[in-house]
């Protein structure tokens, strides 16, 4: 694995992460504040959440269980959406836009049944973690779309072509080891999830 590239990536990347972040928390204050516009939409995707979740009352253990789903899930989705971002990188802006507004909706809803407080104690210990890690994967996937777009409009002068795909090929070259972190930071974030957040929303 090539560390020396995907850090370089990384230092290249700023515009990415910030455009990325910027897109997740749009995301957020719609799914927060004009919740009444996609009330379908966000139902819907709460619902599924729900039934992904149904069974762990009903498992011997609680935590562990809880704790492969959550990171089967983020890990799997998060590795997809660097893929699918050879689509344009159209998949990896929906994806932050639909998750900021679910993030936001369940925050407005949770917060009006129970507190800000319970939202805190709910997200926070391991979203800190998590929600970068899900942006930078989002802002790679959206580079992987915007460099795909690069190199086949560079196709008509030799130059430019070879440089574009050198550079799509160094990029592709950084995915294994930035795929790697992504998935440690992940997995951190799911033991906090399953063990500190799992304490203080029952508490």
């Amino acid at each position: 694995m090539n560390w020396k590239l995907a850090v370089h990536q990384l230092k290249t990347m700023k515009h990415y992460f910030i455009a990325s972040a910027l897109v997740f928390l749009v995301g957020v204050v719609l799914g927060a504040g004009y919740s009444d516009h996609f009330q379908a939409f966000l139902e819907t995707q709460v619902k599924a959440l729900q039934e992904i979740t149904k069974s762990i009352p009903n498992q011997p253990n609680q935590q562990w269980h809880l704790f492969w789903l959550i990171f089967w899930n983020n890990t799997s989705k998060s590795l997809l959406i660097i893929v699918l971002g050879v689509f344009f990188g159209i998949f990896p802006l929906f994806f932050l836009l639909a998750n900021g507004m679910i993030l936001g909706f369940v925050c407005k809803l949770s917060a009006q049944k129970l507190s800000w407080i319970y939202v805190a104690k709910s997200i926070l210990p391991h979203g800190i973690i998590e929600i970068p890690a899900v942006i930078i994967a989002c802002a790679f996937g959206i580079r992987f779309g915007l460099l795909i777009i690069k190199t086949l409009f560079s196709i008509l002068s030799p130059s430019r072509s070879a440089k574009a795909f050198e550079e799509l090929r160094g990029f592709v070259k950084s995915l294994l080891p930035v795929g790697v972190s992504l998935i440690l930071l992940l997995f951190v974030a799911t033991v906090v999830e399953s063990t500190v957040t799992f304490w203080l929303a029952k508490a």
